[in-house]
């Protein structure tokens, strides 16, 4: 289903959002209008991914101008590629339906992709509601050396009262080995030259493995902290025995296609040793 806009233009948009949404509730209303403010409403696609909770109906009947496409939902990777599909903007920003775009973050992004030319993905400063970085959001890519240093580095966190592992923002504009598809502004021509996002991942790890082949492809990923993005994690509409499950399945395969063998066991025995212990599996 479409609500209002036109779709074709002779000079394409500078930059189009596109919204994945399977069943993020009251939370897409500000996902939707903070990027129809920043974006302009003919420049927002919102990609529906079988939704059933009621949301995108009461967004689509009071969100004019900004398109919505009903998908079939097979991961958050398929959605956000037919996204891209039906977009001819020289930038997409990807935009979780649960993120909500703080003032000037969209054009903060684009200055930065102007400033540098060979940014291929340009993630903003993630925050949580409460306003602290939030973690996850950037970092190194995982091996088995920086994921046991990343689980030393938690340890000390938890001893000195940072229980939620908020992250320490750079100053500037930073290069980084991968950025959340949380919120991430991709540059078209990467996506030509890299590929879309691998539609084998269903959820989580697509934007890192994304991320890589940017980065195998000679594109820069960067982070820019001027630019600010609130995200409500967990408010995406997936079960937590589904995301759990699929939390796994991504991580391996992530570790199969780059040949990761020392950190699939480690983690394969960490999770063994979890449910022997009760622990979460």
């Amino acid at each position: 289903m479409s609500a209002g806009g036109e779709t074709a233009a002779a000079t394409p948009p500078r930059v189009e959002v596109v919204i994945v949404a399977h069943n993020a509730g009251e939370l897409l209303g500000d996902a939707v209008r903070s990027a129809a403010e920043q974006a302009g409403a003919a420049n927002v696609w919102v990609m529906d991914a079988e939704s059933s909770d009621g949301s995108v109906q009461r967004e689509a009947s009071q969100a004019q101008g900004v398109h919505f496409v009903a998908v079939p939902n097979r991961g958050f990777s398929a959605s956000n590629n037919r996204g891209i599909e039906a977009t001819r903007s020289p930038f997409v920003l990807l935009l979780n339906p649960d993120a909500r775009l703080e003032p000037g973050a969209l054009e903060a992004l684009l200055a930065s992709a102007e400033a540098h030319l060979k940014a291929g993905a340009i993630g903003p400063a993630i925050l949580n509601p409460d306003g602290s970085a939030q973690a996850n959001s950037f970092g190194r890519f995982p091996t088995l050396a920086t994921t046991i240093a990343l689980r030393f580095q938690r340890l000390a966190e938890n001893l000195s009262g940072n229980s939620t592992h908020s992250p320490r923002l750079p100053a500037a504009t930073t290069p980084v080995d991968w950025v959340t598809g949380a919120a991430m502004l991709v540059r078209r021509s990467a996506i030509e030259d890299a590929g879309k996002m691998d539609e084998r991942f269903f959820l989580y790890y697509e934007d890192t493995e994304w991320c890589h082949r940017m980065r195998d492809h000679a594109w820069e990923v960067l982070l820019e902290p001027a630019a600010r993005v609130t995200h409500h994690l967990g408010g995406s509409g997936a079960p937590q025995g589904r995301a759990a499950a699929a939390y796994r399945d991504s991580f391996y395969r992530y570790c199969d296609l780059y040949g990761l063998w020392g950190l699939k066991a480690f983690a394969s025995v960490g999770l063994s040793v979890r449910k022997v212990f009760g622990g979460a599996g």
